[in-house]
């Protein structure tokens, strides 16, 4: 494997510049996966094309990261310049810039809902939405134009590959958006009436999350056919916004999965 030791080696550059910028990954159609789990779930999904992993030179006698590098084009990168480009404090010791994915939507006809993500902007906590959606069954995740990159290196790592099987649209109007898709819309609200456990979810549901702070924006929330809320006990003022969501989609999953269920 080829050796990286100088700031003006061009890979050094990409990690650097896709890892900062969501417009340079926007334009270059590439990303950063950082960690064993990002980069070989990237690999068994779409492949090696235009793939380059990087391993810190401290780390390259791992067998995991070697095997890694054997199935693409790998290089060995010093230390003190992986960790003046890792995304996280304490290095996993791979990264890889990869082109960005296309994942196509599924079979229409197999059972799932969508989820419309209003100003999430937490990295993280868009990337745990993203997980939970795709564990549950989503079909599709649609995201406002004030959302947070679904491709940075925190959103990907929050997703842990969920990104690479649910088809992600970041939308310039969601409300306009939000219109064409045939759905119940089905607001996630802390002040809701409802209580999702008691919502009847078997018709084809896109659920509606907002961000940690202003919440669902009007516009959106006068669209939505009606509300839920997640029961909590009295002192408990809110969960987070991933941690609700996946509340509703687990629910949602549990009505499919006992419709689906032979009689006794």
């Amino acid at each position: 494997m080829k050796q990286i030791t100088s700031r003006e080696n061009t890979s050094y550059k990409s990690v650097r510049r896709l890892s900062r910028s969501s417009r340079a990954r926007r334009q270059e159609k590439r990303i950063v996966l950082d960690g064993v789990h990002l980069v070989d779930g990237y690999l068994m999904r779409f492949g090696t094309a235009g793939v380059e992993v990087l391993i810190r030179a401290s780390a390259a006698s791992h067998e995991e990261l070697r095997s890694l590098a054997g199935r693409t084009t790998a290089a060995v990168m010093s230390d003190a310049l992986f960790d003046e480009i890792s995304p996280v404090h304490s290095p996993t010791g791979v990264l890889a810039l990869a082109p960005l994915p296309e994942v196509e939507v599924g079979e229409p006809s197999r059972p799932g809902f969508q989820i419309l993500l209003d100003g999430v902007q937490d990295p993280g906590n868009l990337g745990g939405i993203l997980r939970s959606a795709a564990a549950a069954g989503a079909l599709a995740a649609h995201l406002s134009r004030d959302c947070a990159d679904p491709w940075s290196p925190k959103s990907l790592r929050g997703g842990m590959g969920a990104q690479f099987l649910l088809p992600v649209k970041q939308h310039k109007s969601l409300p306009q958006d939000a219109s064409t898709l045939g759905s119940q819309l089905i607001a996630c609200l802390a002040t809701a009436a409802a209580s999702v456990f008691d919502t009847d979810l078997s018709k084809d549901v896109a659920f509606i999350v907002g961000g940690e702070g202003a919440g669902i924006s009007q516009e959106l929330l006068s669209q939505a056919h009606l509300a839920v809320r997640v029961p909590m006990r009295h002192g408990i003022e809110s969960l987070n916004a991933a941690h609700a969501a996946t509340v509703c989609f687990y629910e949602w999953l549990r009505q499919a999965s006992r419709s689906a269920s032979p009689p006794a």
